[in-house]
């Protein structure tokens, strides 16, 4: 059974908590007031070749607190805001106008949605009708698969340092379509694509990474900028080992964690990023990245084109090639 529990509902249980009486009970109701965070939600991408938009449309999120301590939580949410700041049943949104470091706020602060601290899991059940892909020179809606309409996303922390600040909501879902947006088969009239839970993030206390790739570098062909935990030694192209139709061993080779095209004017962008220890490298050639299969491509290309960069929250870094 999931359980709504609106803001009223907490302010009320601390007031007949507190009028009992008693210093111990009066603190331990403030320690359960300390642990609630408010909740606010938005949604960006990495933008992919060949594709003017890629739409999802939302009928519910369900959060999930995976800690046996605090009951496992559930919390429901079945309406949003849309662009016009109005409460709206469900939301589409175009994933490809919100790419980089760009985001479409779809829960606000205002709501009144709050959760307790802690680990949770996030599901999106999502309206089939509402969700396609339009390719470049192509009219047609091409439509987006989900198995059983639900969208299983993977863990994220909610804490009380994640808040709204202006429009930025405290927390972000990143799809990263270089790596969640799949075409099955070889027609897109026959099957369609599919989004993945595979690339897709959740992430609040972000910083962003921008940069301009020389002309030296583009002249070479199609650019792409890989992002890698840490500082690995061997760097490897997209691929999901996990995926079905996946061919071979496993690499091992590093994948990355984010990828995106750079555009025509040579500035690229990979935004929401958590705080950490990353490597930033370029690929400039001909060469297509699949991002099932794994395709040995040398990273980075040319030779020498990565940076080692240290991400903060509320910053933005520039990685130049």
């Amino acid at each position: 059974m999931l359980n709504k529990i609106p803001l009223t509902s907490l302010v009320l249980a601390s007031l007949l908590l507190s009028a009992c009486g008693g210093s111990d009970k009066q603190d331990l109701v403030l320690d359960k007031e300390l642990e609630q965070a408010k909740f606010s939600l938005g949604m960006s991408d990495a933008p992919v070749e060949e594709a003017e938009v890629v739409a999802i449309e939302i009928d519910s999120i369900k959060l999930t607190n995976t800690d046996d301590n605090n009951g496992k939580q559930e919390v429901l949410i079945e309406e949003f805001t849309n662009e016009d700041g109005d409460i709206v049943d469900t939301i589409q949104v175009n994933l490809l106008d919100f790419t980089g470091i760009a985001q479409m706020k779809i829960v606000d602060e205002a709501q009144g949605i709050t959760l307790a601290t802690g680990v949770y899991t996030m599901e999106l059940v999502v309206v089939d009708a509402g969700s396609y892909v339009i390719l470049d020179n192509d009219a047609t809606e091409y439509d987006i698969k989900v198995p059983s309409s639900r969208l299983k996303l993977g863990e994220f922390t909610v804490h009380s340092d994640a808040v709204q600040v202006d429009n930025k909501p405290a927390y972000t879902i990143e799809f990263d379509l270089t790596k969640s947006l799949v075409l099955r088969g070889n027609d897109p009239a026959k099957n369609g694509y599919i989004i993945k839970p595979h690339g897709v993030r959740i992430v609040s206390l972000y910083g962003d990474i921008t940069g301009t790739v020389s002309a030296e570098n583009t002249n070479l062909g199609p650019c792409m900028v890989y992002l890698y935990d840490e500082a690995p030694t061997t760097l490897a192209d997209l691929f999901d080992s996990n995926d079905e139709s996946f061919i071979g061993e496993i690499p091992t080779a590093i994948e990355p964690l984010a990828a995106t095209t750079v555009a025509v004017d040579g500035n690229y962008s990979i935004g929401f990023v958590p705080e950490g220890d990353y490597t930033v490298a370029l690929r400039c050639n001909t060469e297509v990245d699949d991002n099932v299969q794994y395709d040995q491509l040398v990273i980075p290309s040319p030779e020498g084109n990565s940076q080692a960069v240290n991400v903060s929250a509320g910053n933005t870094n520039e990685v130049n090639f």
